[in-house]
């Protein structure tokens, strides 16, 4: 049975704002009906409703929900956006200005949720509580705030971005100056750090969702990975390894459904759920589904996966002495993830055979959509979790932080195998790859073939940090494809000189357009610049 979901209490975010009165005191008279500040943050009760307050940000559309797992993954060489998305259409070909939608929502449900947590913090101080309760809610928030501060500097203007410690109590302290870069990573390091030294291992089965140590050190990990801290990063990512808490699900695909939630796979998930309660106010639930799925299914189909995608799943090289290959075309971990033109999956109790996938669309995506049963449910909500990291991502991470330290490929090569067994992949040989071989490897192949449309934006994060992202639109923008029935493959001479061909290229306007010093991070959105004093332009 699906645990219980963590639900918001959005009424917290309201009860530090101050009042404003005028000169006569003309509306001085108290509500004994409204809780007040001073007379809510008093109890546990209160302090934990504030907490999954802050929580509450993740499940929101531009943190965890549907518009941010859509929209980052169109910056990325591994999706394109559909054709009448203009939003994703601007931001997949490099066009996003500071009033694009996504630019503008995702930095103000980042920034609620580190209200939210501040919230926590700041009220905690005096709170008459024992001390280990407040130590325990003062991680989490932390853990969040820490979080989200993370997003924020690797989505937004190189990582200078506002720091917000305290709830501001009016215009003048909301309106702060940029920050430079290193101070956001110092307060970021400074919040995980704290939060890995008090987070329990585990949680109870009601308390699934919330942080734990693994979470906190996984993150932590990657923050130092993506600074090129390799050595810390290294340090971080084996101590989970190490911990014997988590191990690789025995299916690749129990990491994004809904029966396999907080599988022993998972480090950190944001909880959704489609169970609309009485009187409920905040959507629990997550559009991604229907996002990702084909009209026919009753979806949007506003990300669809790209050619290049498609071609390195067809590519995925099958271990021929694995018996769950026999007979299969395709690797485990490719079935797991998208669904091909005709291949004969089962894709809403209909074989793909019966879809039509039109002219030039050769797959569908298959990770986080409910494809077992008929269709999306009518009002979008879906309630499969949303994986933020978990086993197989830390064992690739980490084996990219041995090669960038010790170069010692039999140790990294390790990892490595331990996921592509687990997809029935032919195991790499040592004996065949150098430090830097193996690098590549993971850059073009094994983390985007295992990782593809997963957590915050992951393909266009790693593609961003490691530089490449001109060097791979390049080289996609030069590709044309020949769509047969079942079967896109790259044209010949003999295709491009054929009038009745279906010739398609890819990822040209955003090579035409992409330049590294203004696109690989958003802007900051036009709305703060022109509210805020301290930064407008």
């Amino acid at each position: 049975m699906k645990q219980e979901k963590i639900v918001a209490i959005t009424l917290i975010m309201f009860l530090s704002l101050g009042s404003c009165t005028t000169s006569d005191e003309f509306l001085s008279e108290t509500n004994p009906n409204t809780i007040t500040i001073n007379e809510f943050w008093e109890t546990e009760e209160d302090f934990e409703k504030g907490l999954m307050a802050a929580y509450n940000s993740l499940q929101s559309d531009f943190v965890m929900g549907g518009g941010a797992v859509s929209s980052l993954h169109t910056l990325s060489d591994i999706a394109k956006p559909n054709p009448w998305g203009q939003d994703n259409i601007d931001l997949h070909e490099y066009n996003a200005t500071n009033v694009n939608d996504f630019t503008t929502n995702m930095w103000t449900e980042l920034y609620t949720g580190i209200f939210r947590a501040n919230q926590v913090l700041e009220n905690l101080e005096n709170a008459d509580l024992p001390e280990s309760f407040k130590t325990e809610i003062e991680t989490e928030a932390r853990f969040l705030r820490g979080l989200y501060y993370f997003w924020l500097a690797t989505t937004y203007n190189d990582g200078e971005i506002i720091i917000h410690t305290s709830v501001p109590e009016n215009m003048d302290e909301f309106s702060q100056p940029l920050s430079p870069r290193n101070e956001v990573y110092a307060l970021i390091f400074s919040d995980l750090q704290f939060a890995q030294e008090n987070l329990p291992e585990t949680r109870s089965a009601i308390n699934l969702g919330r942080a734990t140590w693994g979470a906190a050190t996984s993150i932590l990990g990657k923050v130092y990975l993506y600074e090129e801290m390799f050595e810390e990063a290294r340090i971080e990512f084996k101590k989970v390894i190490d911990s014997g808490l988590y191990h690789l699900a025995p299916d690749i695909s129990w990491n994004f459904d809904i029966a396999h939630e907080h599988n022993p796979e998972s480090i950190f998930e944001v909880n959704f759920s489609d169970v609309v309660k009485p009187g409920e106010t905040p959507n629990n639930a997550t559009t991604r589904a229907a996002d990702y799925a084909p009209q026919e299914a009753g979806g949007d189909r506003n990300v669809e996966p790209a050619y290049n995608l498609i071609q390195k799943y067809k590519e995925d090289v099958l271990d021929p002495e694995d018996p769950r290959n026999s007979g299969q075309q395709y690797s485990q971990r490719a079935l797991a993830s998208i669904v091909f033109k005709g291949d004969g999956q089962m894709f809403y109790q209909r074989s793909t055979q019966e879809f039509d996938f039109g002219v030039e669309q050769e797959a569908h995506v298959k990770k986080f959509q409910n494809w077992w049963l008929t269709e999306e449910p009518v009002d979008n909500r879906s309630g499969i979790n949303e994986r933020v990291v978990r086993l197989a991502d830390v064992y690739l991470m980490y084996a990219e932080a041995v090669l960038k330290t010790s170069g010692n490929v039999s140790e990294a090569i390790q990892y490595v195998n331990l996921v592509r067994d687990r997809s029935g992949l032919l195991e790499l040989s040592p004996e065949e790859y150098n430090s830097e071989e193996l690098m590549h490897h993971l850059m073009y192949i094994e983390r985007p073939l295992e990782l593809s449309f997963e957590g915050h934006g992951i393909r266009w994060q790693d593609i961003r940090r490691w530089g490449i992202v001109e060097e791979i639109l390049a080289e996609l923008s030069q590709i044309s494809y020949r769509s047969f029935p079942n079967d896109l493959r790259e044209a010949t001479a003999e295709d491009l000189a054929d009038p009745n061909a279906v010739i398609v290229r890819q990822f040209v306007q955003s090579y035409g357009n992409y330049d590294s010093a203004e696109d690989d991070f958003l802007p900051i959105p036009y709305q703060e610049t022109i509210t805020n004093d301290e930064i407008q332009e």
